[in-house]
């Protein structure tokens, strides 16, 4: 069974991520032959921040399906509600598909300056990072607390690490072009710089859905393990 999972998941990452490059690839030459920037479909509310609401609506509808399936699961030991990972994860990634929209951190910032009376810094320029750290962390502990369930799950580690890597490299490059000025002294003329950061802001939102993709490949597998384990002795044993 459990090589039967991984086979899964690898057939289910192939066309998922081969899905999500169609509709990146498609949306960044429909804004090269309209001769628009290649970040055209993808701020606030275009193309791209709908198709990433609607893969972290699919996450929060797995993690639900999956506290579901284990949430039917009696257990009698010391983590009594291991279906509560489930929960927070699904209640995580419906903030998530929210903000993606509404753009809550991204305007967290502005908020400080109004409310403060403050002018803008590098520093209050980055709260929206800082909170996405803080919300990672928080993501962290959360695992840590119900480790014995996420163990249930390692065979399909290697998706989680590949998608949170693919998040690694958003954020870094979201903290790199904070300043959209970073690029300029790269060239004599502003335009060029520019472009190269739109294009480096394409890439960093690109990585963003990629990783969603694959995070849905691992909660697909998740949720074939869930039925398995729940249907086992071993899992009134956690």
């Amino acid at each position: 069974m459990r090589r039967f999972v991984r086979y899964s998941a690898r057939f289910q990452i192939n066309w998922i991520v081969l899905f999500d490059l169609t509709v990146l690839g498609l949306t960044i030459l429909r804004a090269i032959v309209r001769q628009k920037s290649p970040m055209r479909y993808f701020d606030e509310t275009g193309i791209i921040s709908w198709f990433s609401c609607l893969q972290l609506l699919i996450l929060c509808g797995l993690s639900w399906y999956i506290f579901g399936i284990r949430k039917k699961v009696e257990v009698t030991g010391l983590h009594k509600s291991p279906h509560k990972l489930w929960k927070w994860i699904a209640v995580g990634f419906l903030y998530l598909a929210i903000d993606e929209i509404a753009q809550i951190h991204e305007t967290l910032d502005l908020l400080i300056h109004q409310i403060f009376a403050i002018e803008e810094t590098r520093l209050t320029d980055s709260m929206d990072d800082i909170f996405v750290l803080f919300y990672s962390l928080f993501s962290l502990y959360v695992l840590y607390k119900f480790r014995e369930e996420f163990k249930h799950y390692l065979g399909v580690i290697h998706l989680f690490a590949i998608a949170f890597f693919l998040k690694l490299l958003m954020v870094a490059l979201d903290v790199y072009t904070n300043d959209e000025t970073v690029f300029s002294d790269w060239f004599s003329n502003p335009e060029p710089g520019k472009i190269l950061l739109d294009w480096v802001q394409t890439l960093e939102d690109s990585f963003k859905i990629l990783a969603e993709g694959v995070f849905i490949s691992a909660f697909l597998a998740c949720s074939e393990i869930a039925k398995r384990i729940s249907r086992t002795p071993e899992a009134r044993r956690n």
